[in-house]
């Protein structure tokens, strides 16, 4: 498959639809699969300021890694297992991109699948969607999920999905803060479009400094919490007069996108 197959680009008007395009396999990761999903976020850079990204077919989001590609690399004298350090990257490419992820997660999430879904500011899943890191049962510890997998969840519960090896049900996921919703595995699509619409509809640079404030933030104490808000609105409002516009409707008794009734 050519780059451009392996990841389907969809642009549904302000915001992007990606697909990992590797059904056969369960959409696991190959070196030139991440290779493209890189080129693709590059793609959708400058004018799709949310990001949808799911899997080809009911059976699978992504089941993680392509190990028999990488079993062949380490196979072939003097080659080294590059997987790692590409993803890494990739879920790098995903973090500073200026887009709000959501992953949409249509079946399994495994390993490197369920690592796409931490990597992701909001996710969906599919009533018959599971998420696990089955490293544990041939012999290894998860490098990328597990530490994904602890900053983002309770540690009693990454410490089961590590050490059983066992699968998540979208529900536990829900109940454990992996996925924000579960939703009919026919429902999926629609409403991850419907909230990166209501996303894509309010301003690019506030998002942009909001994904990165998500980030920053949860590694401060309270105090430098505060600090690193207050300053963030004098950051935002100098390069962007979305807040001064904004609050001059609201003044004016005028309806601000994605207001709520009764505002």
């Amino acid at each position: 498959m050519t780059a451009a197959e392996l990841v389907i680009i969809e642009r549904r008007g302000g915001y992007a639809v990606l697909t990992l395009n590797r059904p056969d396999k369960r959409n696991a990761l190959s070196q030139a699969l991440l290779h493209a999903l890189a080129d693709a976020f590059e793609q959708v850079k400058a004018d799709c300021p949310v990001v949808i990204l799911t899997g080809a077919g009911d059976r699978a989001f992504c089941a993680g890694m392509d190990l028999a590609e990488a079993r062949q690399q380490l196979e072939q004298p003097g080659r080294r297992y590059a997987h790692g350090n590409l993803f890494w990257e990739t879920l790098e490419a995903m973090r500073k991109h200026p887009a709000i992820f959501i992953t949409a997660v249509n079946g399994v999430a495994l390993g490197g699948g369920l690592t796409l879904t931490h990597n992701s500011e909001l996710a969906i899943a599919a009533e018959h969607a599971s998420f696990g890191m089955p490293e544990v049962t041939f012999g290894a510890f998860p490098g990328l999920a597990g530490p994904a997998t602890i900053h983002r969840v309770l540690p009693k519960h990454a410490a089961w999905m590590i050490l059983t090896g066992e699968r998540a049900d979208a529900r536990t996921a829900q109940s454990w803060g992996i996925v924000n919703e579960v939703v009919p595995g026919g429902a999926l699509l629609s409403r991850a479009e419907e909230i990166a619409q209501r996303i894509a509809a309010f301003d690019p640079v506030l998002l942009d400094y909001a994904k990165k404030a998500l980030r920053d933030i949860s590694t401060l104490d309270w105090a430098s919490a505060i600090d690193y808000g207050l300053n963030l609105g004098h950051v935002i409002s100098r390069q962007t007069q979305a807040a001064e516009q904004g609050i001059g409707r609201f003044v004016a008794r005028e309806r601000n996108v994605g207001q709520g009734p009764g505002s």
